[in-house]
């Protein structure tokens, strides 16, 4: 994947535990650190719009053993 050069400005603490982070093992550079932040929130967002569009869908259902019954029913025949 191509990449761009981007210049941030952080305050001396946030870079520090930026720096903890890289040095702990859990990234690569600062860049990783970064990109990860970002793939996170980008997830986050598309999370947040699943779970508002499920709120407007309408009603909910409470779920009884045969709803899960069918359900399985219909699982099984799918596989099959």
């Amino acid at each position: 994947m191509a990449t761009e050069r981007l210049t941030v400005s952080l305050a001396p603490e946030l870079r520090h535990w930026i720096e903890s982070a890289i040095k702990s093992g859990g990234y690569s550079s600062a860049s990783d650190f970064v990109a990860t932040l970002v793939r996170n929130h980008r997830r986050s967002e598309q999370l947040d719009h699943l779970l508002a569009e499920g709120l407007g869908s309408g009603s909910g259902i409470t779920p009884d053993e045969n709803y899960w019954a069918d359900k399985k029913a219909a699982l099984v025949k799918k596989v099959s």
